[in-house]
């Protein structure tokens, strides 16, 4: 019975994470935290140190796919370091707005309309060029969404990962 109400309450947490990464928010963290949590109780028999290192591999790329490719996707169209900046707190704001119109999906489409706007309006400001301002802006909503989408990636593997893991 122990067994059984162990694992309810490991999958109420994996689908509070996920949610909370199709937020944008810290859901894998929280992932990675449970899989902690869950190897210390359940005294590295399930949840084992092996486990534990591919879980956390996991989790690390998905963390550094976002990162990179958020950061270094705009970066490449030569643009000032300021400039990523800026687009970046674009994706932060247009993320919290867009979570707050639509729940879930709000975020991800939020936060590539953000990057987008802001790529545009600073493009567009620094040499009244329409297409380039467009090619920026557009890239960073696909970079946006890609990075996104590795970062889902990483924790919908970690939640198969952790419920595959509770049958053993």
């Amino acid at each position: 019975m122990e067994h059984i109400i162990s694992n309810i309450i490991l999958y109420v947490l994996v689908l509070a994470c996920l949610f909370l990464t199709f937020l944008n928010l810290m859901g894998n963290a929280g992932l990675l935290l449970t899989g902690l949590v869950f190897a210390v109780f359940d005294g590295f028999t399930r949840f084992n140190e092996d486990f534990l290192l591919y879980f956390f591999i996991v989790f690390a790329i998905g963390e550094l796919w976002e990162f990179f490719v958020s950061l270094f996707g705009v970066k490449r169209k030569n643009v000032s370091w300021f400039m990523v900046f800026v687009i970046g707190l674009g994706t932060l704001f247009g993320a919290i707005i867009g979570t707050a119109v639509l729940p879930i999906l709000g975020s991800i489409i939020g936060g590539a309309v953000g990057a987008f706007l802001v790529a545009y309006i600073i493009e567009y400001a620094k040499n009244k060029s329409k297409t380039d301002a467009y090619n920026l802006a557009f890239l960073a909503f696909k970079t946006q969404l890609l990075a996104i989408l590795g970062k889902i990636t990483a924790g919908v593997i970690m939640a198969v990962m952790l419920i595959m893991q509770s049958f053993k």
